[in-house]
């Protein structure tokens, strides 16, 4: 995606470890070598399904839908915000049912022993539920034609017992014994249905929790929805794709290490959302605290021009967010005071806006911007800036 259209810059892909490591050349090894290269690699293949526990269902879409009216499948868990599918795109599922197409599976995660929330499917079984429940009425079918119009409730009895009971969806569940870095591997891979989840939707599905719960709650707070320009949240891409609950946790993510932060930016936040799954009461309130007082000063010293990049030739600001300038001015404006920031607002502007003809920093918000060297410079830049602010 354009960068400065979604506002957000591109990640470090997640590396992924391997199995084992790569053999020597068949040349330069004994017979002896390779059978114990072999054995290795057996042994950490075996262990690879041990750490992975599944089971897999087959659910009549009666049984599903009964599932998630009882909350047993929980289909709207908070990390998973999006509602993309049109109630055409619902009917025609349904008409897949009627014609017995192949569905593709649902991945569920065991939460709690008996209780799920959805990995992948939240679509297709949000579409069943709304069915069976009576509440969507079929349209724009072209096998069944004579079926628009229709809701559950006014089918025939002998199609109400087709789509209940004959119909099934298989499931494919992630019991809760499994290794956490393996589950978050298959999170990642999953790719069916036509939606793929984010990398924030994985976050949120394999470290739920605590610090989850912060981070959305942060990305809801009316400030911070105001000067990322999230105003109806439907059509806002950085909401719909939690792009929003993700700069909160780059925010909590750097904000100790980022003078010696090292690697990709990917892999901190998984490992900061590993790391602080369960945080105690005293260090939530710390990072709550912390990121609200920041978000304060930001707002008070640049207002609406805040995590917006300046247009010196234009001499305009542009209107997209850049999660580059979002980790400047958050990591600059810690520890600083909301009241001389407002007090120091069009001095600070001016600076900011000073920056933008800098090569030096401007190099440091465009591409590769995530880079180490580039992720402390843009920060230490923007310190010199609002430490008039303290």
């Amino acid at each position: 995606m354009d960068q400065e259209r979604d506002g957000m810059s591109d990640e470090d892909d997640l590396e992924l470890t391997p199995l084992h490591e790569e053999l020597e050349d068949a040349e330069a090894i004994d017979n002896t070598d390779f059978e114990d290269n072999e054995d290795r690699l057996e042994q950490a293949w075996s262990a690879r399904q041990r750490e992975l526990v599944t089971n897999v269902l087959d659910y009549n879409l009666s049984t599903l839908s009964s599932l998630i009216s009882n909350k047993q499948i929980d289909l709207s868990p908070r990390y998973q915000r999006r509602d993309r599918w049109t109630a055409q795109r619902q009917s025609m599922l349904i008409e897949s049912f009627l014609m017995n197409v192949p569905i593709p599976p649902v991945f569920l995660n065991e939460d709690n022993y008996g209780t799920y929330s959805v990995i992948d499917g939240k679509q297709r079984l949000t579409a069943i539920h709304e069915f069976m429940r009576g509440r969507l009425k079929l349209q724009g079918l072209k096998v069944f034609e004579e079926l628009n119009g229709m809701t559950f409730d006014t089918l025939s009895s002998n199609l109400q017992n087709v789509i209940a009971t004959r119909a099934n969806l298989r499931a494919t569940i992630i019991l809760r014994q499994s290794d956490k870095e393996v589950k978050f591997e298959v999170f990642r891979r999953l790719n069916t249905g036509g939606i793929r989840l984010n990398a924030q939707e994985i976050r949120n599905s394999t470290w739920p929790g605590p610090l989850n719960d912060l981070l959305l709650d942060l990305s809801e707070e009316p400030a911070f929805r105001e000067l990322l320009g999230i105003g109806m949240i439907q059509s806002s891409s950085l909401y719909k794709e939690m792009r929003d609950v993700e700069l909160v946790l780059r925010f909590l993510t750097f904000r100790e290490s980022w003078k010696t932060f090292k690697g990709g930016v990917a892999r901190k936040l998984d490992e900061f959302m590993a790391d602080n799954q369960r945080p105690t009461k005293k260090a939530l309130i710390g990072m709550r605290d912390d990121f609200l007082n920041s978000l304060e000063v930001v707002q008070s010293a640049l207002g609406m021009q805040s995590f917006r990049r300046y247009d010196p030739q234009a001499e305009a600001w542009r209107q997209p967010v850049l999660a580059a300038l979002f980790d400047a001015e958050m990591q600059a404006a810690r520890s600083c005071s909301p009241t001389k920031a407002l007090a120091q607002k069009n001095e600070i502007t001016l600076a900011v806006q000073a920056l933008f003809s800098d090569t030096d920093f401007v190099r440091t918000v465009s591409a590769n911007t995530n880079t180490p060297a580039l992720f402390r410079k843009r920060i230490e830049m923007m310190s010199d800036i609002f430490r008039m602010a303290k």
